[in-house]
């Protein structure tokens, strides 16, 4: 069980998986989270998996899709529960937006469920229907990035 403290930002590091033990990392920590089976995922050049890494340990996942007009959809985003609840997630947050800006989006997106809902909406997010096809019972939501 990882000891819980609070480092700062200064031990983060958010980044694609470099090998077999990130990628099981990465997998492991969405089918804690969301009780997903390990997909087989194509390679797309618009498709980002990333892991949170606090002091070199993975901690947490995200997928974040390119969308085609300036915006990037921010997909299972994902704490270990191990870590839940020490502000790791909006760090997370935080680094997948400036990696968006990188990527040159200035949107992001996210299908929320609706007890997270008020975590993106602390971090600046709010309920938009951009997206007519959308999963039930999730609320839709976006941030412009400046």
């Amino acid at each position: 069980m990882p000891t819980k403290r609070s480092t700062g930002e200064q031990g983060y590091r958010l980044d694609a998986p470099r090998g077999g033990q990130d990628w099981q990392a990465f997998h492991s920590i969405r089918r804690k989270v969301f009780r997903l089976p390990r997909p087989t995922e194509a390679d797309s050049p618009n498709s980002h998996a990333l892991l949170l890494f606090l002091e070199g340990e993975p901690i947490g996942a995200i997928q974040v899709d390119d969308l085609s007009n300036a915006a990037a959809a921010l997909r299972l985003v994902a704490i270990d529960p191990a870590w839940q609840g020490e502000g790791h997630g909006r760090v997370m947050l935080e680094r997948a937006e400036q990696f968006v800006r990188e990527q040159g989006c200035c949107k992001t997106v996210v299908y929320a469920t609706p007890e997270a809902a008020g975590f993106y909406q602390t971090a600046g997010y709010e309920e938009e229907d951009w997206d007519a096809v959308y999963i039930g019972g999730m609320v839709q939501m976006q941030k412009k990035l400046e």
